[in-house]
């Protein structure tokens, strides 16, 4: 390990291991904070109990009416104070939101006489949460189950600040794709090998949802753009449950015609089929199942299921995948809780390639599964300090391959000689890999006192990684195979402190991170070997690599300058490292294909430096307005790098793309009343980089391309995007009759409307006129999606019948273009030999097209 490392465990460390009698798991719990009073003199009311009804959870106040109470599970409870002489006073509808503070106030009627006389107080939803310092969005269990969606990314593109590129890949403020920390529980649940999110999650399994798209604290590491935030549910005092069965697109997919978008009248192979049509698959559509409640008075559970199996809309392509939660939390006392957590997601799927549109049981498929592991320990030592210890597991497998044939048994694809499609042979890609994450994390808490929270926390992560990879297996092909096993480990400690004033709050924190990746390298990349005295080559020899390590401070500041309005600013360094497998690729240095491709575990982290400020402001007792302005200055980027040396060519990766991003954040909300609450999302963004991704100059060292030399508008770079959700709620006995029955009882209607500008591209003219990277404009894209659902009492429980549509009005969102005219199905080469109306228009150049689902549910 470095100085640097051995420093900060012999003078850093201490300090923060300091703060274990003081700890609380970040992330996955809300606070309470208010005073007393006397209703007649103002005065404020030392003694008296507050407590949350259900939970163990309460507090008294002090000598100034001030009280607290810390380590709250995110949802909606009853928070009931009681004083001698005085009626007791509860507040209904109280909202804990993770990581944020709760304001109340209890003003205490003197008792005349020994008659239990209640004040009860129903709290409105806050439209203004005052110690927020940077974007924020908390999505409840009940927006989730209400909105058209079915994935947690699905979510995420509805918030201000996320855009999503023509592949599907989701950017947050300029940033690149994988730069958004995922965790559940508390615990990160990130592929460490190429950085995608490695979990389905049935939605009735979420109790909230944390997305925070700026500036976010220390205790947060290893992400770049966003931290999205998952608190599974814990079992109530009563039995919940839920089944649910949704069907496959029920109309029809014109997408699964020859030419679906040629006007050609042969339907040749495809037929203009619906789903049910299909060749049959095993039980299709999606069923999921949750369950949670007591098994007895110390003991509560939650089960939960879910799966999937569709066909795609395109011409072939499916998906098959399940998941199953289980989790346990057991209260010895009310200081002590354990929790026991389990995950199992298994996937197969098939995406659909034009090129193999005739020849699909040839194209590669992919099979993953995962297991996590989870425990959570939580101590409270007091009502003002407690410590939570967390410890998981995380595996992951992927394979991808054809059929069942292993490597030795591909045979090379060929094409038609008139068209571009594969008519014999076999995809080109092998690939079988796992990788093993364990974490333990111990993070922590202090309220010193009603200003002061102080939070610390140490977290350790281990990775097992294993990778086998072969492409081209075949004789004449480029027969590359990749083949390691690595033992990276990650290190990450932070501290920081909430100063909370009626008239100012600040976060502030430093975190420090240190990474090895436990490998060798060149000393040079630019020299891989030399000459010695006698004229003999000789590889250079390997050395060790030098763990990296990172400081990040950050601090957010929130200024409320008057009941309904809120000025915010955040600042803040973050630091992510790169996918391990561009540390570790091709690290025999296999250099016989053309153009080598070298992983480098050398690599830095990758750094943003990101400011915003902004305002809050309630508008009226019912709308609110967040305005945020941002800036993101974005450095060593993972790059690849052509290097030229000697009679060698190739290309390794390295830390020299760079970015910088700025924009607009307005979100508009409406809380529930008059049957109906909503939202809007619109985010102005400016997008300049020399690079859209790492392997951009790989791209154009192989192309013979010369590289940018200055920042042009990057591929993800959208100018504008507006998300509208509208929820229409109905409760029982509503008092909306039609002709005399109450008909629209327990109905909910939700509609998501989302409108982008148009991605960048680059145009083409001919060999002879340069034109600008990025320099043309594809078209605006919309979709309106809908899900109604009406609930009615069935035998002693709630059935609901709901209709599923995404793309309403059937619009025609154009997703990728041919260069030489910026059109999705003319290229502008027609006649041509190897062009033909079939092999020019490809579906998946568009976005999916109307589909129709319906569903039933039962509910205990």
């Amino acid at each position: 390990m470095g100085k640097f490392f051995r420093k900060f465990v012999v003078c850093v460390l201490p300090v923060l291991l300091s703060f274990l009698p003081s700890l609380i798991y970040a992330g996955t719990t809300g606070k309470i904070s208010g005073t007393v009073r006397d209703a007649e003199s103002n005065e404020p009311l030392p003694g008296c109990n507050i407590i949350i009804e259900g939970t163990t959870l309460g507090a008294a106040s002090n000598i100034d009416g001030e009280f607290f109470i810390l380590n709250i599970p995110p949802g909606t409870y009853s928070v009931r104070a009681t004083m001698m002489g005085y009626k007791p006073y509860r507040i209904d509808n109280v909202r804990i939101l993770i990581d944020l503070t709760t304001s109340l106030e209890f003003i205490m009627q003197v008792k005349v006489l020994d008659i239990e006389e209640e004040v009860v107080i129903i709290a409105k939803r806050l439209l203004i949460q005052k110690d927020v310092t940077s974007k924020l969005a908390i999505v409840s269990s009940d927006e989730i189950l209400n909105m058209p969606v079915n994935s947690v990314q699905d979510i995420l593109t509805t918030k201000a600040g996320f855009t999503t590129d023509a592949g599907g890949g989701i950017h947050v403020r300029g940033g690149r794709t994988g730069e958004i920390g995922y965790l559940i529980d508390g615990a990160k649940v990130d592929d460490p090998l190429y950085g995608s999110f490695s979990s389905t999650l049935n939605k009735d399994a979420i109790n909230e949802m944390e997305v925070i798209s700026g500036t976010f604290n220390a205790e947060y590491g290893d992400a770049m753009s966003s931290i999205v935030n998952l608190v599974t549910k814990d079992g109530g005092s009563s039995l919940h449950g839920k089944v649910e069965y949704t069907t496959p697109m029920i109309n029809k997919s014109s997408y699964r015609k020859a030419n679906p978008f040629a006007g050609v009248v042969d339907e040749g192979v495809y037929e203009n089929k619906s789903m049910f049509d299909q060749q049959p698959i095993p039980v299709p559509g999606m069923f999921t199942l949750s369950l949670n409640g007591p098994v007895f008075s110390k003991l509560t559970f939650l089960l939960s299921g879910i799966y999937r199996n569709e066909d795609s809309y395109l011409p072939h392509g499916y998906s098959v995948e399940g998941d199953g939660l289980a989790k346990l939390t057991y209260s010895f006392s009310p200081t002590v809780k354990l929790a026991l957590s389990g995950q199992m997601t298994g996937r197969e799927s098939q995406g659909y390639s034009h090129a193999w549109k005739y020849l699909s049981d040839h194209q590669a498929h992919s099979e993953s599964r995962s297991i996590r592991l989870g425990m959570i320990f939580t101590h409270t030592l007091s009502n003002n300090f407690f410590y939570i210890t967390n410890l998981s597991r995380f595996e992951n497998n992927s394979v991808t391959q054809v059929g069942d044939k292993l490597p030795q048994d591909y045979e090379m694809g060929k094409t038609g000689e008139a068209v571009n499609f594969y008519v014999s042979g076999d995809d080109d890609r092998y690939a079988d890999n796992t990788t093993v994450t364990y974490r333990a994390k111990v993070d922590a808490t202090y309220q010193a006192n009603i200003n002061h929270q102080f939070k610390s926390g140490f977290e350790f992560v281990n990775h097992d990684l294993s990778v086998y990879e072969e492409s081209e297996p075949w004789p004449s092909g480029a027969q590359f195979k990749d083949q390691y096993t690595k033992n990276p480990f990650e290190i990450g400690a932070y501290i920081q402190d909430k100063i909370e004033y009626n008239y100012l709050i600040v976060n502030i924190g430093l975190r420090l991170d240190y990474a090895d990746p436990k490998a060798t390298m060149w000393p040079d990349i630019n020299r891989f070997g030399y000459f010695d005295e006698n004229n003999n080559w000789v590889l250079a020899d390997e050395v060790a690599v030098d763990p990296k390590t990172q400081l990040s401070p950050r601090i957010g500041l929130a200024h409320p300058i008057t009941e309904d309005a809120v000025l915010h600013f955040a600042y803040g360094h973050f630091f992510q490292n790169p996918d391990y497998n561009s540390l570790y690729y091709n690290l025999r240095k296999d250099l016989s294909t053309s153009l080598p491709l070298i992983g480098n575990p050398d690599v830095k982290a990758q750094k943003t430096v990101s400011y915003e400020a902004g305002i809050k402001y309630k508008l009226s007792e019912d709308w609110a307005l967040d305005l945020t302005a941002w800036y993101k200055d974005i450095t060593d980027l993972l790059s690849t790098l052509q290097v030229s040396y000697l009679s060698q060519d190739y290309v390794v990766f390295y830390n020299s793309d760079y970015a910088s991003v700025k924009g607009i954040d307005l979100t508009l909300r409406k809380r529930y009343t008059d049957y109906f609450s909503g939202s809007l999302d619109y985010t102005y963004m400016v997008a300049k980089g020399n690079n859209s991704q790492p392997l951009g100059g790989y791209f154009d060292a192989f192309a013979d391309e010369e590289i940018p030399h200055q920042e042009y508008f990057l591929d993800f770079d959208q100018r504008h995007k507006i998300a509208v959700n509208l929820n229409f709620n109905i409760p029982e006995n509503s008092g909306i009759d039609i002709l005399g029955m109450d008909l629209l009882s327990n109905f909910n209607l939700n509609i998501l409307f989302k409108a982008n500008s148009g991605l960048p591209y680059t145009p083409y003219v001919d060999p002879t006129v340069r034109i600008d990277i990025n320099s043309g404009r594809k078209p605006w894209t919309s979709t309106v999606d809908l899900r109604a659902i009406k609930t009615v009492p069935f035998l002693g429980v709630a059935a609901a019948i709901f209709l599923e549509i995404t793309n309403l009005l059937n619009t025609e969102n154009v997703l990728f273009v041919y260069s030489r005219t910026g059109k999705p199905f003319d290229t502008g080469l027609s006649g041509l030999v190897g062009s033909s109306p079939d092999a020019d228009h490809n579906p998946a150049f568009v976005g999916p097209p109307r589909i129709i689902k319906m569903g039933v549910q039962i509910i205990l």
